[in-house]
């Protein structure tokens, strides 16, 4: 009895946190309050609340649902990283709009992030939490550039930090464009074409050459 009642309370949770990215996705985030999802879900308000303890806490726990993904992404990345970090950087660009392109809650709550969402107000810890983890993932690249510098995979030129975040920046700027306009921008398909203007302005020939797959 009490597993299927754990069962239950799980199901409805589910059900509240599939309902919440609907609605979000949507009428947007501040347009859309707890007893919207509620009655949406076919629950009550008190269900809600049983769950979550306010709209910020439904809302972390909407983001919790696609963390895993990225943390193997970039698990994977460091992993690679110590055999060859230029093959490895290539691969996590890929990767990162793949995973995205080919996944529809993540490109769903992705789109709530950034495009149906205002970090104020009861949401404004949010933008923190954001920010913290941009500079986290652009610090990763950085140390994975420096290793690719100090095996001279890179050309004289190129600074770890600004390499780090020109990356960072392209990556956000097709993630972006595609959750914008996806008839415009493809991003699982064309994603490789972008990305090779910069890694050509980053690292050697011979380097490039030997990149799978192919720039």
């Amino acid at each position: 009895m009490v597993r299927r009642t754990r069962e239950e309370a799980e199901q409805t949770r589910c059900l509240l946190l599939d309902t919440a990215e609907q609605l979000f996705s949507v009428k947007g985030v501040s347009k859309t309050t707890l007893a919207d999802i509620a009655t949406a879900a076919g629950l009550t308000r008190g269900a809600v609340y049983w769950h979550f303890e306010n709209k910020l806490d439904l809302y972390r726990a909407m983001l919790d649902r696609v963390a895993p993904a990225f943390d193997t992404i970039r698990t994977e990345l460091l992993t690679a990283a110590e055999a060859d970090p230029a093959q490895a950087l290539w691969a996590h660009s890929l990767n990162v709009n793949r995973v995205i392109a080919s996944e529809p809650q993540i490109r769903r709550i992705l789109l709530i992030l950034l495009k149906r969402s205002e970090h104020v107000d009861e949401l404004a810890p949010i933008h923190d939490e954001c920010v913290a983890h941009m500079r986290e993932g652009q610090d990763v690249l950085r140390q994975i550039f420096q290793l690719a510098c100090d095996r001279h995979q890179t050309l004289p030129h190129v600074d770890p930090t600004l390499a780090a975040c020109a990356l960072q920046s392209i990556h956000n700027g097709m993630i972006d464009l595609s959750l914008e306009d996806s008839g415009c921008f493809d991003l699982e398909h064309q994603a490789g074409d972008v990305l090779a203007y910069l890694y050509r302005g980053l690292f050697r020939s011979e380097v490039l050459e030997n990149l799978s797959p192919r720039l």
